[in-house]
């Protein structure tokens, strides 16, 4: 067996009946954090350098995905067997057209149960740094495009836009969002040479990288052990801690001001539903005659967490076309990128969203069957009729 990185000797990881994602909901509490000043910046800077040659697990349009879903709100129904992700950044920019365009809730006929959802979210600005996220939507007329690029050059000078041609229309609304998140931990975890078995909610065991901690009772591995907090713990027996049926994991209490939790839980309708069940079971836990024996990692106590690193590019075919009725305009546009790494290093999150609404209107296309008459003005009858059903007696373009 091959040494860790840091030198020891992992045991072999056992399989764990737990580890499936029928019972794993992993839960990034973050949203946008600005870099460690000092010289946390540097120790980061190397961290992300070191791994800037890892390849990611994927990188592409969520359409080639078949076990993974983009949702636009928390409260989207999960659908069983599948990765379900939500990034506030698409939030974010429906709320810019919302609140400071339109100044009303968007009425998107045909899609109205997706348009309640972003309408009635609770995620705003206010759950981010001002200094680790950008949300900005106008009138294109009004020159929103150039002002975008103009203060998100001087925030965010090395992020490269998208292209804002295609949503040009001059009578048109836009709307942009990016946020950008780095939560170091404080003492990088050990990587798993060997890796660990994760078995899916269908049964089906991947062997697949991961970090962790083991050997704990090593005087090197006191800090990195202390900086794991348990959230939430809920054991068979009531009054016993052990064994843990349910658990969340803060894998680093030092950073500031935002964490990122690891939770080991039966998943609920909804990553919303999921969540308030977690922050139920956290707030009942700090209640608990153990909590303050089992708060942190014992020195025989292990931890290992799948590591990934990926980036999905995804549009809301749901709301694309569909009319904006208390505006008379299409949605023409509504895309969301997010990018995710979480290794021993730390998390990073890097997102963007764009919805743009076009004053032109639905296209009046006949370029297929359709019907032409003629009538007097004023009179019932008409006086043609046809109904076109082929190009029989069409002109034919030379």
């Amino acid at each position: 067996m091959k040494k860790s990185e840091d030198g020891g000797n992992p045991k072999k990881t056992p399989r764990n009946p737990r580890v499936r994602a029928g019972l794993t909901v992993l839960v990034v509490a973050l949203a946008a954090v600005a870099l460690w000043k000092g010289p946390g910046l540097w120790r980061l800077l190397n961290e992300r350098a070191a791994y800037a040659g890892k390849t990611p697990t994927f990188v592409g349009d969520s359409n080639s995905l078949e076990r993974t879903v983009i949702v636009p709100t928390l409260d989207t129904p999960r659908p069983r067997g599948k990765n379900v992700i939500w990034c506030s950044s698409f939030q974010l920019a429906w709320n810019e057209i919302r609140d400071n365009v339109i100044g009303a809730p968007l009425q998107v006929l045909g899609a109205e149960e997706v348009a309640r959802r972003l309408n009635e979210a609770q995620q705003s600005v206010a759950d981010l740094e001002p200094d680790s996220y950008y949300a900005k939507g106008g009138w294109i007329e009004d020159g929103i495009i150039d002002t975008i690029e103009k203060e998100m050059a001087a925030r965010f000078p090395s992020h490269e836009l998208p292209d804002f041609n295609d949503c040009n229309d001059p009578a048109g609304i836009l709307a942009y969002s990016y946020l950008v998140a780095n939560v170091p931990f404080k003492y990088p975890f050990r990587q798993l040479d060997d890796g660990l078995t994760f078995a899916d909610s269908q049964g089906t065991e991947t062997q697949v990288g991961g970090f962790g901690l083991w050997e704990g009772f090593m005087s090197q591995y006191k800090e990195m052990r202390e900086q794991i907090e348990v959230l939430y713990l809920r054991s068979e027996d009531p009054n016993y801690p052990w064994p843990a049926k349910e658990y969340a994991l803060d894998l680093c209490r030092h950073s500031r001001p935002y964490q990122v939790v690891v939770a080991m839980v039966e998943p609920k309708d909804s990553l919303g539903e999921t969540l308030a069940y977690i922050e139920h079971g956290i707030t009942e836990f700090e209640r608990w005659a153990y909590y303050k024996w089992v708060r942190f990692l014992r020195e025989g106590q292990e931890l290992r967490v799948p590591e990934m690193f990926w980036r999905i590019d995804h549009r809301y075919t749901d709301l694309i076309g569909k009319v904006v009725a208390n505006m008379g305009m299409p949605i023409v546009e509504a895309r969301q990128a997010i990018e995710f790494r979480l290794d021993r290093s730390g998390a990073m999150l890097e997102s963007e969203a764009l919805i743009a609404m076009s004053a032109a209107g639905e296209n009046f296309l006949f370029d297929r069957p359709f019907l032409v008459y003629m009538k007097k003005r004023g009179a019932d009858q008409p006086f043609f009729v046809m109904w076109v059903d082929n190009a029989e007696l069409l002109t034919r373009q030379p």
